[in-house]
């Protein structure tokens, strides 16, 4: 900011002649001012930024998520005569099958333990507390897969940390799991 102080006057031929002086550079409290808003600005976009890479970790475990449920499904769908199998099974325990060291193959109840496995093996190296079910869906007689992660159980009781209500809608909050609706096995 320029600020133009009168120096002298002086007068010569008739006309009054004024001599001005600049005063150049900016006062402290301007300085101030403008670090302030600055400050509120950077402040802003930090919080911004905080909220994007937030939004961006939850919408890549959505995904990689509905990719391990995904999975599962198929696996289930090359083994469709033990679906209800699958929905039966105690998948709280880690089996131990393993098809790929079975010679010559393994029969289809064993499959499902092995895919059982799997899908827990993938959830829990893939999600942060990462954990997989399948069982009958809330409110229908189809199996659904739940797959959740962080604080969020796969219950479907409708309790603090459940994935799902009882009916079968996902609980209040954003609870962190998917639920893939995949087969009758009637």
């Amino acid at each position: 900011i320029l600020v133009q102080q009168l120096v002298r006057c002086e007068v010569g031929m008739g006309m009054l002649r004024m001599r001005y002086r600049y005063q150049q550079g900016v006062t402290l409290v301007e300085v101030l001012v403008s670090m302030f808003l600055l400050g509120i600005a950077v402040i802003g976009f930090v919080a911004l930024q905080v909220r994007a890479l937030s939004a961006t970790s939850e919408s890549s475990y959505r995904s990689q998520a509905m990719s391990i449920a995904q999975d599962l499904s198929e696996r289930m769908r090359a083994n469709y005569g033990k679906i209800a199998k699958y929905r039966t099974a105690n998948w709280t325990v880690m089996p131990t099958q393993d098809c790929y060291a079975v010679a010559p193959v393994c029969t289809a109840d064993q499959m499902v333990d092995f895919d059982i496995r799997l899908a827990k093996e993938v959830a829990s190296a893939s999600l942060p507390s990462g954990d997989i079910v399948a069982k009958q869906c809330g409110g229908s007689s189809n199996i659904c897969i739940y797959v959740s992660w962080g604080t969020t159980t796969t219950a479907s009781n409708g309790a603090a940390n459940a994935c799902t209500t009882a009916s079968g809608t996902y609980a209040n909050g954003s609870p962190e799991c998917v639920m893939l609706e995949v087969y009758n096995e009637t």
